[in-house]
């Protein structure tokens, strides 16, 4: 079997198993946000939140070791850090229905974009997939579309559900750099889904 097979196919399977993982996640943070007092679980995410950085502080150390690891992230703070920062962020910041549709956006949108990246058979982390600073076209038509129709479900509002699946589709589709930093779009993208739906609202 052809090596370059091989190579996309075991890419392929990790990046499922990656984005099954940040699904599930955004999928039960959703579930608890639905069921408990809103204090409560700010205070466990917070909780989370440290851990989770304590252990990116242990992995730069050498103390501890993180599978299915892109490159990119080896040496850099693992999207999972940001994943969980961007969704504490947004549960302080937005309507509770508005912070679980974008953190579903986040989950689902995200996977969809990444899995289609892989099995297209393009470079896997994220900064490597743009060209001049923005993502393929068929990416961002992925994201686009599922960003809306998981919006559209959580808020049965078409005009929330447009607005939250643009600025989704800017935050994974635009690369955003600071002072020469890329910003991770897992702590773009529920932000900007959520500042945009937000707007939405009020329209």
């Amino acid at each position: 079997m052809p090596e370059k097979f091989l190579s996309r196919s075991g890419g392929l399977k990790e990046e499922i198993i990656r984005k099954g993982i940040h699904v599930a996640s955004g999928i039960l943070m959703a579930i608890l946000y639905t069921l408990f007092q809103k204090n409560l679980l700010i205070f466990v995410h917070f909780f989370f939140l440290i851990a989770i950085w304590f252990l990116e502080v242990l992995r730069f150390k050498g103390m501890i070791q993180v599978p299915f690891l892109r490159d990119g992230e080896k040496k850099n703070i693992g999207s999972y850090a940001f994943f969980m920062l961007s969704t504490l962020i947004s549960i302080l910041l937005f309507d509770i229905q508005i912070a679980i549709a974008s953190i579903l956006i986040l989950a689902i949108g995200d996977a969809a974009s990444g899995i289609a990246q892989a099995v297209k058979g393009g470079p896997l982390d994220s900064v490597e997939v743009y060209k001049r600073g923005i993502k393929p076209l068929d990416m961002i038509l992925i994201m686009f579309t599922v960003s809306f129709l998981v919006g559209y479900y959580i808020l049965d509002s078409f005009i929330m559900a447009i607005f939250g699946a643009i600025g989704a589709t800017i935050a994974d589709g635009v690369r955003l750099r600071i002072y020469g930093l890329t910003i991770d779009d897992n702590l773009t993208i529920p932000l900007y889904s959520g500042f945009l739906m937000s707007l939405g609202a009020i329209w």
